[in-house]
């Protein structure tokens, strides 16, 4: 079975939850990329055996296409491809009305900024309207996205729910529930608000100056969360930068919770399923979140973790300092999180549900 596997980017550090989906994958997988509509496969652009001729015909009218949406069509057509898989809904919007004309089943894959951004959501309001239309499914990673793109008239019918799932790796760490160190993970953006983290930290270990937070990532508020924790003289701040997976399972088991203060970004940025949440479940981190988006999904509220309000940094700070001196519930909170994995987000039963999905859509047309 030939699939096509389309995502705007490839090998973004924080877009790990694609490749873990596209390597789950049974069958032959064509990963296209680089672009909305992808002008490359696995490095080699779609264009390589075309000819100025094919300028010539889009002047004249034959190609009724842009030649890169022409590309991308001989592409499909060549390679028999059987599914397609698009990753962000304004990418499944640019595909769809090739993948309609080649009558190819397609899957669009929802994952947060794409369901939510203000902008985003007036540009791509027709082609969401057509793709809604033609897509043969849509997948969501929490219900509470699934309501959003019912809201924006996707039919209830044709959204499944699959929720991303953590790296196998994780699951044999223990964490140091004696350590001191908290631990953020995630990108310096407004939905992940890591300034928010910062200034509960401040409150926590100003009464408990032996607290330490660790925060791992980059972004464009990297430099402002910075300048923040030198102004305030927030002491005990630690800006690691990126870290490869190995190294995340080293601040794993060097920490005893997880921290992640996301709210609604100005834009209208949402998170969908935030991937370093059930990273850090695995781990089996007690963590403390907040009622946003799809995480109340996952983290139930003194069963593996903490949620407060968007934006109350007090009642985040109180948490912290209630772990911070109950070891024993740090510890029960964190297994909860590796049992909650456990029962309904492994990698088995993710990349079954994705390769059942796409074997129905592919045995309908067969």
């Amino acid at each position: 079975m030939n699939i096509c596997f389309v995502s705007p980017n490839v090998n973004v550090y924080s877009e790990t939850f694609i490749i873990n989906l596209k390597n789950g994958l049974q069958g032959k997988v064509f990963h296209c990329h680089n672009g909305q509509v992808p002008t490359q496969c696995e490095g080699v652009n779609l264009a390589g055996s075309h000819s100025m001729l094919d300028r010539i015909w889009k002047r004249m009218g034959i190609i009724k296409y842009s030649l890169t949406e022409h590309y991308f069509y001989s592409f499909l057509k060549r390679n028999r491809i059987v599914v397609i898989v698009a990753n962000y809904g304004t990418c499944g919007a640019y595909i769809a009305p090739i993948a309609a004309a080649l009558k190819i089943p397609l899957i669009v894959n929802f994952y947060g900024f794409d369901a939510s951004v203000y902008s985003v959501l007036e540009k791509y309001r027709k082609s969401y309207q057509e793709m809604f239309r033609t897509a043969r499914t849509i997948v969501v990673v929490s219900d509470e996205m699934k309501d959003a793109l019912i809201k924006l008239g996707a039919p209830a019918e044709k959204i499944h729910t699959i929720t991303c799932v953590p790296s196998s790796m994780f699951a044999a760490i223990q964490p140091d529930y004696e350590s001191s160190q908290i631990l953020g993970i995630g990108r310096f953006v407004d939905k992940k608000a890591p300034y928010l983290s910062i200034l509960a930290f401040r409150i926590a270990v100003e009464r408990y100056p032996h607290l330490r937070l660790k925060m791992v990532g980059d972004g464009p508020l990297w430099q402002v969360c910075k300048d923040l924790v030198s102004a305030l003289n927030i002491p005990n701040v630690e800006f690691v930068g990126v870290l490869k997976p190995d190294q995340i399972a080293v601040v794993f088991e060097q920490s005893f919770c997880f921290i992640q203060h996301s709210k609604i970004a100005p834009d209208g940025d949402k998170e969908g399923m935030p991937v370093a949440i059930l990273d850090a479940m695995s781990a089996r981190l007690a963590i403390i979140s907040t009622y946003h988006a799809g995480i109340p999904e996952i983290v139930r509220d003194g069963v593996n973790g903490f949620l407060v309000k968007e934006g109350d940094v007090a009642a985040m700070a109180e948490r912290m300092i209630e772990l911070s001196l109950d070891r024993e519930l740090a510890e029960k909170l964190g297994k909860g999180g590796r049992e909650t994995i456990q029962s309904g987000y492994t990698a088995e039963g993710y990349f079954a549900r994705w390769n059942n999905l796409i074997s129905s859509l592919a045995a309908k047309e067969s």
